[in-house]
């Protein structure tokens, strides 16, 4: 069982530097119901800090993505979506040549996998340094948590490739099983819930720490994997009741996505707007259902990761990590403070000015 500070007090100076364990930290239960419960009763508290996180993480898909999504939204709406299959039915090069608003469409997708990409880590980092703060009783204003998740990036980052190439070599090989065994199409697309649950449990129980290793005990993204390991074995039915919680939590939003989306491409369709949408509305539009999907991201990290947060804390009593932000918080000089850092201007400029060329190089020829 790991002491109050576990593995991750490196030294006793560092011991004398931090503040002692908070009340609140101590008073975590290590049962798995009492814990969740918990983790659960903090997310829907009023002043649980989500919010403003919800909306920075917004605002970022919201200048990256969105050009790309509006951009595309246009294209369809201006009856210019022909144009994608039509290039694999040209006889000559000269028929061949796409035009000038594929291209754009093209550079506006570079900015939207970054964003895309940035959003999915800083969410989870976020996500966790709001919760501990919450949870040892001393909130980090947005400042302090960003400055935080910006400095553990690239670690987030790493350890999420890392047990993402296992999960994803781990599901290839079950699924590649059964295909021999079953030889059944329909047989195998039933199964791949099943593999899915199946697979994220038994990879993701030893590692479901690592986030919170990086987070709140300062360690580098292998490391924190090991130790991870560690915990995990320390309270055995905590982690699989935290990795099963957390992996069930990612496939019902998933899968409430995929049905409000359903809704929407029914409801446009029994409306008449499916092959005719107003080309005014679609940048208004493809802004809001982006932004929206941003602060969903966000709160779906959230709820994965408040068990694992809890349990971190409550079996190493060590929230070091936080202290960083405390001690040097992104300071705010400026009104996009600190919304905005220059690798995001930047990547928003591309985004945006692609939108634009975009847009003055379609046809407009509206499907209506």
């Amino acid at each position: 069982m790991p002491g109050p500070y576990g593995a991750y007090a490196t030294s006793p100076a560092a011991r004398v530097a931090l503040p002692a364990p908070t009340p609140e930290a101590l008073a975590i239960p290590l049962g798995p119901r009492k814990l969740v419960g918990m983790s659960l009763d903090l997310l829907t508290r009023p002043d649980s800090g989500l919010r403003a996180a919800s909306f920075y993480i917004g605002f970022m898909l919201l200048l990256t993505l969105g050009p790309a999504v509006a951009l595309f939204g246009l294209v369809m709406a201006t009856g210019n979506g022909g144009a994608f299959g039509s290039d694999f039915g040209a006889s000559s090069a000269a028929d061949r040549q796409s035009p000038t608003w594929v291209l754009w469409l093209l550079l506006a997708m570079i900015p939207a996998f970054l964003g895309f990409l940035a959003v999915s880590v800083e969410a989870k980092a976020l996500a966790t340094a709001v919760i501990a703060g919450r949870a040892e009783g001393r909130p980090l204003h947005l400042g302090e948590s960003i400055a935080v998740t910006r400095a553990r990036f690239w670690s987030v980052l790493w350890a999420g490739v890392l047990v993402g190439i296992l999960s994803l070599a781990v599901q290839f090989g079950i699924t590649f099983v059964l295909a021999l065994v079953l030889r059944k199409a329909e047989a195998l697309s039933a199964l791949d819930y099943v593999v899915s649950v199946v697979v994220g449990v038994v990879v993701g129980t030893p590692f479901i720490y690592a986030p919170a290793g990086i987070i709140l005990g300062e360690a580098g993204a292998t490391e924190a994997l090991r130790r991870s390991i560690r915990l995990a074995r320390a309270r055995k039915q905590l982690a699989v009741v935290v990795t099963l919680f957390s992996v069930l939590a990612g496939l019902v939003v998933q899968f409430g996505l995929s049905v409000a989306a359903d809704t929407v491409v029914r409801v446009l369709s029994g409306a008449g707007l499916a092959d005719h949408f107003p080309a005014a509305l679609v940048v208004p539009l493809a802004a809001a259902l982006v932004f929206a999907y941003g602060t969903l991201v966000l709160l779906t990290e959230a709820i994965a990761a408040a068990p694992a947060v809890h349990a971190f804390v409550a079996l190493t009593h060590y929230t070091g990590g936080l202290e960083r932000g405390r001690r040097e918080p992104i300071p705010v000089r400026h009104v996009w403070d600190p919304w905005m850092t220059k690798g995001l201007a930047a990547t928003a400029a591309v985004a945006i000015l692609s939108l634009v060329f975009g847009l003055l190089s379609l046809p407009w020829n509206p499907a209506g």
